[in-house]
């Protein structure tokens, strides 16, 4: 018989594989935002051209600095419980200073 509510499934894949990967999307953005720019002042391509090669690279950079900045699902779960309690509790607090005072008899 199961007595608590089931657990959602952990990731699998431990912190710094995802580091490691995030990384590597940063390097690559690094490269193609490099190629865009050493392409654009050789004068190979049009800055239109160079703008459709750095895109990507941007994008990947981008994407492996939040790859890297976000938590795992169990730690985000906390966080966000947390955040959610201390607004609430703010809330609660701010609505007691602004709301008048109540007439008891």
């Amino acid at each position: 018989m199961h007595a608590g509510p089931s657990e959602p499934p952990e990731d699998h894949r431990p912190r710094q594989a995802r580091a490691v990967a995030a990384a590597w999307c940063v390097s690559a953005g690094v490269i193609l935002g490099a190629a865009a720019l050493i392409c654009l002042a050789l004068h190979a391509v049009s800055g239109q051209q160079a703008i459709a090669i750095g895109l990507p690279g941007a994008l990947l950079i981008v994407g492996g600095l939040i790859a890297a900045a976000i938590p795992d699902a169990a730690t985000g779960r906390r966080i966000g419980f947390e955040a959610g309690f201390q607004a609430g509790w703010l809330l609660s607090r701010l609505r007691s200073l602004f709301s008048p005072p109540r007439n008891e008899l």
